[in-house]
């Protein structure tokens, strides 16, 4: 899974409020929670190339810093999915 590896060495710092459990080396997915810890989305990464999950998680409105390190806007740091347009 070198694609996943690249993703997560060079682009995964960049985006806010992610975390990583690497207890599912062999089936790597994404595990998307809301406000209240439940899990809403899971999507399988094993297959995606480092391009594809950052499309992914720009699509999901995830904040995605310029660079390692940079601040947060106080707008991005506890919503980093844009609400369904349901629940808009």
């Amino acid at each position: 899974m070198p694609e996943l590896h690249h993703f997560l060495l060079e682009r995964w710092a960049l985006y806010h409020n992610l975390e990583y459990d690497s207890s599912e080396e062999k089936n790597p997915r994404l595990i998307l929670y809301n406000e209240k810890d439940e899990v809403v989305q899971t999507v399988p990464v094993k297959k995606m190339k480092s391009d594809e999950i950052s499309s992914l998680l720009d699509s999901l409105g995830f904040y995605k810093r310029s660079q390692k390190g940079e601040e947060v806007p106080e707008e991005f740091q506890h919503f980093p999915l844009r609400a369904p347009r349901d629940e808009l």
